[in-house]
C-alpha cells in the first residue's frame, strides 16, 4: 500500500511536468509559425516597397524641378508602366533609359504619320511645306535620339556623382530633339489643323519627361531648355 502511495502521489508531479514541456514546445511553435507568417507576407508582396515611379512623377509635377512641371503625374505614370522595365527600375538612371526607349518609339510613329500625311499632299502651299520640314526635324530627331541616350549610358554609373559639365551635355543633346519637334509643331499649328496638331506635342511631353527623369538621375538643375 505503501509504494502505491508514493505511486499515486507522484503522478500529480509527472502530469505538471508534462503540461509545462507541451507549453514551452506550443509557445514555441507558435513563435517559429509568426516568423514564417511575417516572412510568408514578405514574399507574397504585403510589404510596402518604394514606388520609384509614383515618387518621380510626384516630383515630376509638384514644382520640385525648379517650379518647372516637366509631366503631369497621372500621364507620366501611365507613361513610364507602359513598359515593364519601369517596375523593377532600380534608380532614376534606369527609368531615364525607359523613357529614352518610349520617346524614340513615339517618335518613329509621329515621323511615320508625317510622312503618310505628306505623301497625300499634292498641292504646294504652307502646309506642304510645313510637313516637309516636320520629316527633316524628324529624321534628325531620330538620327540624335541613339547619341543622346549613348551620351546618358557614360554617365549613368556615375549617377548623381556625374560632373555637371557631362550632365549639362546629355542635356544638351535632349535639348536638340525638342527645338526640332517643338518648330515642327509649331509650324503645323500655323498652316494645318491645330487641334490635329494636338498628336504631334506627345514627342515635346516625352522629351520633356525624359529631361526630368535625367535632372533627377544627374542631381542636376537646369532651367535654361530652348523649347
Amino acid at each position: 500500500m505503501l509504494r502505491i502511495a508514493k505511486t499515486m502521489a507522484a503522478r500529480p508531479t509527472i502530469s505538471i511536468t508534462l503540461v509545462s514541456m507541451l507549453l514551452i514546445v506550443a509557445v514555441g511553435i507558435t513563435k517559429v509559425a509568426g516568423n514564417d507568417n511575417k516572412n510568408a507576407d514578405s514574399s507574397n508582396g504585403k510589404t510596402k516597397a518604394r514606388d520609384l515611379v509614383a515618387e518621380v512623377c510626384k516630383n515630376m509635377s509638384d514644382g520640385f524641378l525648379e517650379s518647372k512641371t516637366h509631366f503631369d503625374e497621372k500621364p507620366c505614370i501611365s507613361v513610364l508602366r507602359s513598359d515593364n522595365r519601369s517596375a523593377v527600375a532600380k534608380d532614376h538612371g534606369d527609368l531615364v533609359i525607359v523613357a529614352f526607349d518610349l520617346l524614340e518609339h513615339r517618335s518613329r510613329q509621329i515621323a511615320a504619320k508625317i510622312d503618310s500625311i505628306l505623301h497625300g499632299l499634292t498641292v504646294r502651299n504652307w502646309t506642304e511645306r510645313s510637313f516637309r520640314f516636320c520629316a527633316a526635324d524628324y529624321a534628325d530627331i531620330l538620327i540624335a535620339l541613339p547619341v543622346c541616350r549613348d551620351i546618358f549610358l557614360d554617365l549613368k554609373p556615375l549617377g548623381t556623382k556625374a560632373k555637371q559639365i557631362d550632365a549639362l551635355g546629355a542635356l544638351g543633346c535632349l535639348d536638340r530633339l525638342g527645338i526640332g519637334a517643338r518648330e515642327c509643331c509649331l509650324g503645323l499649328s500655323n498652316h494645318w489643323d491645330y487641334e490635329k496638331t494636338k498628336e504631334f506635342f506627345d514627342v515635346i511631353r516625352h522629351i520633356s519627361l525624359t529631361w526630368g527623369l535625367m535632372e533627377m538621375a544627374t542631381n542636376f538643375l537646369d532651367g535654361q531648355s530652348q523649347w
